[in-house]
């Protein structure tokens, strides 16, 4: 066969709260919480030939992405597939990057392999990739939907079950400090135990008083809570709220996104802005 082209968006998504939802199936696994998908995200461009070898490119280096990996054997199988993801976020630092590689990777291949999947069966595979990894848990149905996504029930897109919160195109600052490993804080029981508690009480409270300054108020007392809020963080959400902005950090990464905070965080290091993305990942 010729070689078949295709290319797909996802957008990138902070959480800024979670409560961990484990069932014996992948596809019901996931998250309660709330977070916010961004324009800054990840463009992926697959290329399919005869054949039965993977390469994959992050911003151009060779690399190894286990769970967009596990996408293309679950959808390419016998065949040979060069995937190339542009990602605008860093990797491992609570952006999702790796759901948004994953999805963007599975509306790729759909396209270009024409194999008539709906939108949801196609996410769905990106779920539970993303799963089986322990890369993410709720990342992917966010960035299946867009703007600022309350996850009420979890699972993969069409069975978790989501709304959103009204917003327009609200700027975000965000200055990032370091990595969290999403996997190490998955699997240590008293942590877990933690996120859940602080989780689900912060959820209670957002559908209460469901708005974007809640969602981040929420945020800031579930990372101190869950003993995550690092003192760098800690330091950079101070300054912001300090000259009347509004400040969290992303779970899981050493992050902090503010909203009115830009001149506050210039002094903690470089300070990147995007916008709200209001749609869920898309082809190109």
């Amino acid at each position: 066969m010729n070689a078949i082209k295709a290319k797909a968006y996802a957008p990138s998504h902070i959480t800024g709260f979670f409560e961990i939802c484990e069932s014996k199936s992948p596809e019901r696994t996931g998250s309660r919480g709330c977070g916010f998908t961004l324009q800054a995200g990840t463009v992926t461009e697959v290329m399919v030939k005869d054949g039965e070898d993977i390469s994959i490119q992050l911003n151009g280096v060779p690399a190894r992405a286990p769970t967009t990996e596990f996408v293309v054997r679950g959808l390419a199988a016998k065949h040979s597939v060069e995937v190339r993801s542009k990602i605008d976020v860093p990797i491992g630092c609570g952006f999702g990057a790796s759901g948004a590689g994953a999805l963007s990777t599975a509306l790729a291949l759909n396209e270009a392999l024409s194999l008539n999947l709906t939108y949801e069966q196609t996410a769905k595979v990106a779920h539970i990739a993303e799963v089986e990894n322990k890369t993410g848990l709720g990342d992917v149905v966010a960035q299946s939907t867009g703007g600022v996504v309350i996850r009420k029930e979890p699972g993969a897109p069409g069975i978790g079950v989501v709304d959103r919160i009204p917003v327009g195109d609200v700027k975000i600052d965000y200055v990032v400090f370091g990595e969290i490993v999403t996997r190490d804080v998955l699997e240590d029981v008293d942590v877990r135990r933690e996120i859940n508690k602080a989780g689900k009480d912060a959820m209670k409270r957002l559908l209460h008083r469901p708005t974007f300054k809640e969602f981040v108020q929420l945020s800031k007392k579930f990372a101190i809570k869950t003993g995550l809020l690092s003192s760098k963080a800690a330091d950079a959400i101070e300054a912001v709220e300090s000259e009347g902005g509004a400040a969290s950090m992303a779970m899981l990464g050493d992050v902090v996104f503010a909203l009115g905070g830009e001149n506050a965080l210039k002094e903690f290091g470089d300070v990147k802005t995007s916008k709200i993305y209001h749609q869920g990942a898309r082809l190109l």
